[in-house]
Parts: C-alpha cells; sequence; structure tokens
C-alpha cells in the first residue's frame, strides 16, 4: 500500500481531468470530490474512479460542455437535465438549485436525469446541512447498471440504489449514505484488487450460491449483490428506484438500457422556517447523549452516529496521507501517462 498526501492527490487528479479536456473549474471540483471520498474512508468512491471517468470522457458519454437544463419548474420544485454533465458538478449544481428553492419556499424538491457518476452521495445532503437544512437523497442508474437481486431472486435486477440523509449538528453534520444493497460495488472492487474475501452474505454467484470471492460476483458468468437486510433492503431500494427514476423522466431498472447514469430526487427543507433551529439542534443533542449513553457491547469502546468515523478518519488521512493499493496507482499512473500528466511522487 503506498501513500500520499490529499493536497497532493486533488492537484494529481484534477490535472489529468484537465487534461483529458474537462474545463479547470470542472476538473476541480470532481478531482476533489473523488479525493475527499478517499479522505472520508471511502475508497470505493475516489480516484479508483478516475479511469472510468476518464474511459467515459474519450467515448463521449460525459459530456464535458454539459450545462443544467431546468425543464420544469415551480416555487418548491424543479426537475432539471444534466446533459450528460459529470455527477459531482451537476449533483452540486441541483442541489444549489433545492437549498435556494428551500430558502424562498420552506421546503423545495429537485428532480434530475441524464447526470453521469454522482460519486459519493452523502455529499449532496451535507451541502444542505451545512446551511442550517436537512435533506433526503435518492438515486438510481438511470435504467442501466442492474447489480442487485431481488428478494427471492438470483438475478439482476435493480441497481445499488442508494439514500443519503443530511442533517445539521454543532459538531458537524450527520450524515447517512447507505446502498440498499449489501455492500457497495466499489468495495466489492477493491477486494477484488486487494485478493481479500468479501464479508459473508453480500454477493452470489450466478447459481445463487452465497459467495465471498469477489470473482463470483463478476463471472463471467455474473453473480449479483444482496440487498441488505433482506426484504427491508430490497423495499428501500425498490422505492429509491422509483422516486429517483420515474419522478425525473429518466426510468426505472428495465432491460436493454447500455449506458449507465444516475437520476436523482432531492428534498430539502429549511428547519428554522419549520421550528425554532435552536430547540431543533436541542432535540438533535439530547438524541446523540441518549443513545450514546447506552451500555457498551463487549469489546466497543464508544457509539459513534452517522458521519463521525468518516470524521475520524479524515482527519488521520489528512495527518498521516491516503493510502492508495498499488493497482490503483498503477491504473492512475497509465492515464496520467496517456496524457502527459506528471506523476507525483509519493510518501
Amino acid at each position: 500500500m503506498l501513500t500520499i498526501s490529499a493536497s497532493k492527490l486533488k492537484d494529481y487528479a484534477s490535472a489529468i481531468f484537465a487534461a483529458g479536456g474537462a474545463a479547470e473549474d470542472d476538473a476541480g471540483i470532481v478531482g476533489d470530490a473523488l479525493v475527499d471520498a478517499n479522505l472520508a474512508g471511502h475508497d470505493s468512491h475516489g480516484v479508483m474512479r478516475i479511469p472510468n471517468y476518464v474511459g467515459w470522457m474519450e467515448q463521449k458519454l460525459i459530456n464535458v460542455e454539459a450545462e443544467l437544463k431546468v425543464v420544469a419548474d415551480a416555487e418548491a420544485f424543479a426537475v432539471v437535465d444534466c446533459d450528460w454533465g459529470f455527477g459531482q458538478v451537476m449533483g452540486r449544481e441541483a442541489t444549489d438549485l433545492a437549498i435556494a428553492k428551500a430558502f424562498n419556499s420552506g421546503a423545495a424538491s429537485v428532480a434530475g436525469r441524464n447526470c453521469c457518476h454522482l460519486g459519493r452521495l452523502g455529499d449532496y445532503p451535507a451541502m444542505a446541512a451545512h446551511e442550517g437544512m436537512v435533506a433526503v437523497m435518492f438515486i438510481n442508474t438511470h435504467g442501466g447498471g442492474k447489480i442487485v437481486a431481488p428478494f427471492g431472486g438470483i438475478e439482476r435486477r435493480l441497481s445499488a440504489n442508494p439514500i443519503a440523509i443530511g442533517i445539521p449538528r454543532a459538531q458537524g453534520p450527520i450524515v447517512v449514505d447507505v446502498s440498499t444493497c449489501s455492500i457497495a460495488e466499489g468495495k466489492v472492487r477493491n477486494m477484488r484488487t486487494a485478493g481479500q474475501p468479501v464479508p459473508a452474505g453480500c454477493i452470489i454467484d450466478a447459481e445463487g450460491n452465497p459467495s465471498t470471492d469477489a470473482n463470483d460476483f463478476y463471472g463471467p458468468p455474473p453473480g449479483a449483490l444482496l440487498p441488505f437486510g433482506g426484504h427491508k433492503g430490497f423495499a428501500l431500494g425498490l422505492a429509491a428506484d422509483i422516486l429517483a427514476g420515474a419522478l425525473s423522466g429518466a426510468g426505472c431498472s428495465r432491460p436493454g438500457v447500455d449506458r449507465i447514469g444516475n437520476s436523482f430526487l432531492i428534498t430539502v427543507i429549511d428547519i428554522a422556517q419549520m421550528r425554532d433551529r435552536g430547540q431543533f439542534d436541542e432535540d438533535v443533542h439530547n438524541l446523540v447523549e441518549h443513545v450514546k449513553s447506552s451500555k457498551l457491547a463487549p469489546g466497543v469502546d464508544e457509539i459513534l452516529v452517522p458521519r463521525e468515523p468518516e470524521s475520524r478518519t479524515q482527519e488521520r488521512r489528512e495527518r498521516d496521507g491516503i493510502p492508495i493499493h498499488e493497482a490503483t496507482w498503477a491504473a492512475l499512473a497509465e492515464v496520467a501517462g496517456k496524457y502527459g500528466v506528471a506523476v507525483p511522487a509519493i510518501e
């Protein structure tokens, strides 16, 4: 495992995207977002994605000249077409629109379609939380990207269909960001790269047999991810597919869709227009303290609420550097070499 500083890795990522044809501002937004995912410990949504993104740019599947288009508009909602632009760019613009509408109307929803990979979903509700708002977001993969078997089935029928929630808190926002499947595909990919087993109960092979071998998921023939919590995760994944796909106009998971993108729905609520903000903060604080006061299970030192593990990982990685697997670093170097970008020295 190699180690590199976050600042150096952000410069490297941005330089690759700019050399590949992205506008300078967009290259910085995307590069920073990927490295921020690494900083938080979510390497599955970090710089390992760069070769995929550059490949999509080369295939014109990412439109580097995209502009967000509002195709339906009202005081408390909008539908936007992302013109197949970078997800991290379009997702932030759509979230800014939802926040602005919520400031005016108290609550607002924005649905979007034709968006490339959004990256780490929790980033967007966190934006609202930093503005003193709560937010919930659903995404699907535009009808393609089917990797999850339905409860009771063994064939791929749904995408990971994550759900994210952001809640403001004085000590830093609470951010819930969960796939409705048992494990993110990117984590399975990292395990395959590292030669590590997949946790039990996460994947099945093509015959529906439980497996811990990442190769059984990818095939050929391919297996599938399982929904988390059995029928509960399946139900949430189905609902997310509908809310993100059907409301945005992108459509839900279905046969015959090859292009993988994201469609989404984000709903933002301005707390101050619903109740006294101080009282809200007190309720959140008291709940967290109540939860943390529980007697600890054997081997557990502390109860953490969502976002606290990521915050601690970020502090450590900002201090010590970001670990990068040798295979991932080699893949980045190959892309960089193609575009004449110098590979930075590692620590």
